[in-house]
């Protein structure tokens, strides 16, 4: 069976079809969303979404409108009401219903007017036949106060014809004798002031004939252009003269009513046919109806046998209702008629029977409507993750509806209808219930909360619920609406983000922590460059020169090794630093460590290499582990100021466990779940970026292991790290991690590789092992044997010019262009032996300008230098045309040897 209403895809199509006109407008009247399901021009997009919709409306509207908005904002309680709207001179009827959503109202708009328009005509039509039926012998007018003008039609006899006439007001007032003009007027000043339905007696006065007329109001309606306009019926009442007028007029306003008339005989045979009924079965008013069957015209009644059965209703208490479906044969579009059929005996005892019937085909088709829109509605809510329970307050808060899910989301197996909580649940929740239920019913406050649990299956759910009154009105009682929706996911996500946010906001603390901490690191060393340089100058003493100078190299070691800290930390994390694998004899490497740090410790502090297996080999990477191991000693000789402080290493288990151990100070138990954190400096009165121990964590994790700590206060700290063990390595291996290969670019650059060559970060910081130049000395002792050269320079600092003028001044030429632009001139007017080319410049950048000069030679050398140091960097000065590439800080020594090797190529 093809489910169509239940297939989701078809939701917005279902909706669009038949739902209402949604507007979510906040409280001070903006529309902030619309979901359109109609056509009508003003409840689009462009006309409402943004704009304050009560300053859209016109102000009958707008003031009849505004004080429920308010009280729905104000109260929290949803309203439905009737408004009548008034645009371009098109009436509408519509029926808005708000409720409040999250501070604001969500308003549904549904269009009434058809509906509205349809009772209008039909309340007119059923108080015109009633009036006709009660009176008779009536006729028909209509006025309009601008106009000041009478319409009327009808057969009373007096100044009537079958067609409309019209008089003045004041030319109708001199018919009516003098002695009852001002009964007259005062009635109409009645009329205009308010609807009255009394009626007055008066005489008028016609071609010498005096009349007795009754007159009455039925409809009074303010137009658009403000004028009034007053229909009524006119009666008259003279009991002579005028009966045969009487039966005409009643005749007349019979035959023009909406309704559908006809009368017949017992037979069947018509006797009479008002024009509505002709014209509905298709029959000319000229036509002879005697001739004509009642039951071979009507639809409804297609045989003998049906009328009869019509009748005997009738006759058997005087009047029978019916509703005929399709009455009609030729007019499809009649879907039925609701009337009322009498039995009328005349004065010969003859029965004959009169049917009275309008069209209720807008009716039925607007109910077809309604009742489809609830079904879907009804789908809807079965089909919503919520549960939804209705009970009537004034009948012990009975069901009067609830979904297949319910408080505890069980199906429930029958109907449900006319129960209550106590034949669903325990007494005791049942009661809980009944308190809230009383609660929300007396006060008029819905209850919102949220409560969490575990389902059937023990999984965890958190569900959100809500209890609202609906008030009701003469016709109906209150009730209470019961909402439970599940929020677990959304819940669940929410936590989430709630915890990102708190270590967002943990690692703000911590950057801005560490911040604080390199102003500190790097304004020490600074002090001691700059004061000692300015010593340096002033000192005659060569000794003095000398020890001023040591204290300016080792405070510029100490600056370097804090930059390159952060750099490798940077490179380690972001998956780009490089790993040099092959057989490492730790016996070996931890001898080389104690001989880097064995006169680094302080007086009465023992460095103890502890005796472990000579013969254990790993593959690995050597300077990492050096690098690690290196840093542990470091740091525990910052916080050991006697005793001793031991390594070693032992194979356990297919791993090689290090350690690190000294008699120190000792790390406080609250801190040491911090040790491994970037940035946490545990002592901050100890020198250190507190980036070191982050190092080695991360450089363990890469080398497949894992580092721990464990410790003491005020005896010691041992720091513990494990590693793989293979005890076949042999060969050796280079790992590059997201990058691609580039061994071929990095290997034609020399392999200088600045602070992030991988060998950079060990606990001492010395300057050869930044720069990674093994080959300095030999550079050194060649330098005489380079030829004088011409160099272009360029550099747009003024200070890193002097310094490559101070180092390369006294051997060669130098010549300066302070950007990209000015080099790419000034080489071609110099024609330089070698260019250095500083990368980040104004007006031209160094790569763009060596791409130029690239297409003027391709042979001239090009040494990049720039303070960018990454692996990108180099790659990026290779593939713009650049021969080498040297980073900053520029080591004398490396820089001679680099213009030594590409000169000689030249």
């Amino acid at each position: 069976m093809d489910r169509t209403l239940h297939d989701a895809n078809n939701a917005q199509r279902i909706l669009k079809l038949t739902a209402d006109t949604m507007l979510l407008v906040d409280r001070n009247g903006v529309c902030v969303d619309i979901a359109p399901y109609c056509d009508t021009w003003f409840l689009q997009e462009d006309i409402l979404l943004g704009k304050n919709i009560f300053e859209l409306l016109p102000e009958y509207t707008r003031e009849r409108m505004m004080p429920v908005f308010q009280t729905v904002l104000r109260e929290q309680r949803s309203i439905s009401k009737n408004f009548k709207l008034a645009v371009r001179g098109e009436t509408y009827y519509f029926k808005c219903l708000m409720h409040p959503y999250d501070g604001m109202v969500l308003c549904q708009y549904r269009d009434i007017t058809q509906r509205s328009n349809v009772k209008r005509q039909l309340e007119q039509a059923n108080r015109t036949l009633r009036e006709i039926q009660k009176v008779a012998q009536i006729g028909q007018w209509g006025y309009n106060t601008n106009e000041n003008v009478f319409h009327y039609l009808g057969y009373t006899g007096v100044l009537c014809e079958e067609a409309v006439r019209t008089i003045s007001f004041e030319k109708y007032r001199e018919y009516i004798v003098e002695e009852d003009q001002e009964t007259f007027i005062n009635w109409h000043l009645r009329n205009v002031e308010k609807f009255n339905t009394d009626s007055i007696s008066y005489r008028v006065k016609v071609d010498g004939e005096i009349y007795y007329m009754r007159i009455q109001t039925y409809l009074r309606e303010e137009l658009p252009d403000g004028s009034l306009n007053i229909e009524g019926y006119i009666q008259n009442i003279t009991d002579i003269q005028h009966s045969r007028n009487d039966i005409n007029t009643l005749t007349h306003a019979i035959n023009n009513a909406k309704e559908s008339i006809f009368a017949a005989k017992e037979d069947g045979t018509l006797i009479f046919a008002n024009r509505r009924f002709l014209h509905n079965h298709g029959l000319c008013e000229n036509v002879d109806i005697r001739k004509l069957k009642i039951y071979d015209i009507a639809a409804d009644m297609p045989t003998q046998d049906a009328w009869n059965e019509r009748c005997r209703n009738a006759l058997h208490s005087g009047s029978s209702n019916f509703i005929a479906h399709h009455p009609s044969k030729i007019n499809r579009d009649i879907l039925a008629y609701e009337g009322t059929m009498y039995n009328v005996t005349n004065d010969s005892g003859e029965d004959s029977y009169w049917s009275f019937a309008h069209d209720i085909s807008e009716r039925m088709r607007y109910e077809a409507q309604i009742k489809r829109l609830n079904l879907i509605m009804d789908t809807t809510i079965n089909n919503l993750p919520a549960g939804i329970v209705v009970k009537e307050v004034n009948n012990d808060f009975r069901y009067i509806y609830r979904n297949r899910e319910s408080y505890n989301r069980d199906s429930f197996n029958g109907t449900s209808i006319g129960m209550n909580d106590f034949d669903y649940y325990p007494s005791i929740v049942a009661e809980k219930k009944r308190q809230e239920d009383i609660q929300v019913a007396s006060t008029g406050k819905g209850m919102h909360w949220t409560v969490e649990g575990k389902d059937r299956n023990g999984n965890q759910i958190i569900l959100d619920k809500r209890k609202i009154r609906v008030d009701g009105d003469e016709l109906s009682s209150p009730i209470i609406v019961s909402i439970e929706w599940d929020v677990t996911e959304l819940e669940m996500m929410k936590r989430e983000l709630m915890s990102s946010k708190e270590k967002a906001e943990m690692s703000d603390n911590l950057k801005s922590a560490f911040l604080a901490n390199m102003s500190h690191e790097i304004r020490t060393p600074l002090n001691a460059i700059v004061g000692f340089s300015h010593l340096i100058a002033e000192s005659d003493d060569a000794e003095e020169r000398k020890t001023y100078y040591n204290i300016v190299n080792a405070n510029n070691e100490r600056l370097l090794q804090l930059i390159n800290e952060i750099l490798d930390l940077s490179k380690i994390e972001s998956g780009i630093v490089e790993f040099s694998f092959g057989p490492v004899n730790l016996h070996c490497l931890c001898k080389e460590v104690h001989d880097a740090h064995i006169f680094r410790t302080l007086q009465g502090v023992s460095l103890v290499y502890e005796p472990s297996d000579e013969s254990l080999m790993i593959e690995t990477d050597k300077n990492r582990v050096f690098q690690v191991i290196s840093n542990l000693i470091g740091n525990a000789v910052k916080f050991t100021k006697e005793g001793s402080i031991s390594y070693g290493y032992e194979l356990v288990d297919n791993q090689i466990v290090f350690h690190v151990t000294d008699t120190g100070t000792g790390i406080e138990p609250e801190k040491v779940g911090r040790v491994f954190e970037r940035f946490a400096k545990l002592n901050q009165h100890a020198q250190g970026t507190g980036l070191g121990l982050s190092i080695c964590k991360s450089i363990v994790e890469r080398l497949g292991g894992q580092i721990s700590v464990s410790s003491e206060f005020g005896v010691g700290t041992t720091f513990m790290f494990t590693l793989p063990y293979k005890d076949k390595g042999t060969g050796t291996g280079k790992e590059e991690v997201n990058l691609e290969s580039e061994s071929g670019a990095v290997a034609s650059m020399d392999g200088e590789t600045a602070s992030m060559s991988g060998n950079s970060s060990s606990s001492d910081g010395d300057a050869s092992s930044i720069n990674g130049d093994s080959s300095s000395s030999e550079a050194t002792q060649d330098l005489d044997n380079v030829k004088p050269a011409c160099i272009l320079v360029a550099e747009d600092t003024d200070s890193n010019f002097d310094l490559l003028e101070a180092i390369l001044g006294k051997k060669h030429r130098l010549i300066r262009a302070h950007d990209g632009m000015e080099a790419v001139i000034m080489y071609d007017e110099v024609k330089p032996d070698l260019i250095l080319m500083d990368i980040k410049m104004p007006n031209l950048d160094g790569l763009e300008a060596t791409k130029i000069i690239r297409e003027l030679s391709a042979t001239v050398p090009i040494i990049a230098q720039s303070a960018f140091a990454y692996e990108q960097d180099r790659k990026a000065a290779q593939e713009a045309g650049c021969n080498d590439f040297i980073a900053k800080p520029i080591a004398q020594d490396k820089l001679k040897a680099m213009i030594k090797k590409w000169l000689s190529t030249s």
